[in-house]
């Protein structure tokens, strides 16, 4: 099952448990507005960065990072 029949199914059962909460005929409206205006949106890649400014900022990255465990260190520590 990909990720977005997955969300659909998720949103689906969500929608169909407020529907039981709610009174019947303003829930199905509900439900069928909301089902009809679910959507996934979309991934728009920018490439106006240089190969070079991506790489000064990878560099960057890799000096200032602390693994998960090295900040669990630094919170007990203080």
């Amino acid at each position: 099952m990909n990720a977005s029949k997955l969300f659909t199914a998720v949103a689906a059962l969500v929608l169909t448990g407020s529907a039981f909460a709610a009174d019947a005929p303003a829930a199905s409206t509900a439900v069928s507005a909301a089902a009809s205006s679910l959507s996934v949106p979309a991934v728009t890649i920018n490439q106006s960065r240089s190969r070079s400014d991506v790489s000064a900022e990878a560099v960057e990255f890799v000096k200032n990072y602390k693994t998960a465990f090295a900040v669990q260190l630094e919170q007990y520590k203080n």
